[in-house]
């Protein structure tokens, strides 16, 4: 099932359906670029709704093919990045000058480790002293450059500051392992969205709600689906 959910060119549309819905009920997608950042003149009649739109459907294609173990999907990531990055900083993240530029970083070295590995297929597990020592520095390091960026943009350390750095943490850790082509990113997606769908419940962001519950089944789909590839690759080109 879960599977079937990975591979659907269906399941796709229906993300991209949830994206648009999202954004027109809530009216994000009539905002413009003046409402946003208070510039006026030209920014008024730049349709910075409908450019969030589509950059949300970008992500959400790359992470939909990164889920199909197609490294196309790391490709569309880079223009993700860049236009999330670029969202968030109008949208008031200062930080996202530090924190996108090494996602980009990231994004590239996936692209080249799955170049020159085996199509449609997770890279082997990480195993014994070596693999649990790669692993704790992996988690070590990217929390801590969350805690210490995130501290730059915020002025005082209360939920969403805690919030913040917990997302961005587990967010580098699984771009990281993707960038391995470990199987392991996938808990580490599962556990980033249910946070993200946490956060959405207590702001009130009520738009976001289904779009994280649609990544947390694309995050247990992606899991089944790598784990199936390290046993039947044909399987998973089907």
């Amino acid at each position: 099932m879960l599977n079937k959910i990975a591979k659907s060119k269906g399941f796709d549309w229906l993300g991209i359906a949830i994206v648009i819905l999202a954004a027109y009920f809530s009216g994000y997608i009539f905002e413009n670029l003046d409402t946003i950042t208070h510039w006026g003149g030209i920014s008024a009649f730049v349709p910075f709704g409908i450019i969030s739109v589509i950059a949300s459907i970008i992500s959400l294609m790359s992470d939909r093919l990164v889920c199909r173990i197609k490294n196309l999907g790391n490709w569309i990531g880079l223009i993700a990045v860049v236009t999330s990055g670029t969202i968030d900083y109008l949208l008031g993240n200062k930080g996202a000058i530090f924190t996108y530029p090494l996602t980009f970083i990231i994004q590239g070295w996936a692209i080249k480790t799955w170049m020159h590995s085996e199509r449609f297929k997770a890279a082997k597990p990480l195993h014994g002293f070596r693999g649990g020592v790669i692993i704790v520095l992996i988690l070590i390091a990217s929390f801590s450059f969350s805690w210490w960026i995130n501290a730059l943009g915020f002025t005082q350390e209360n939920w969403l500051f805690y919030t913040t750095v917990l997302v961005f943490g587990l967010s580098l850790v699984a771009n990281i392992f993707n960038a391995l082509k470990l199987t392991m990113q996938w808990p580490f997606w599962l556990f980033y969205n249910l946070v993200q769908l946490v956060k959405a419940f207590i702001q009130g962001n009520y738009a976001n709600v289904g779009k994280y519950i649609y990544y947390i089944v694309n995050s247990l789909a992606g899991l089944s689906l790598w784990f199936t590839s390290r046993f039947d690759k044909e399987q998973v080109k089907s």
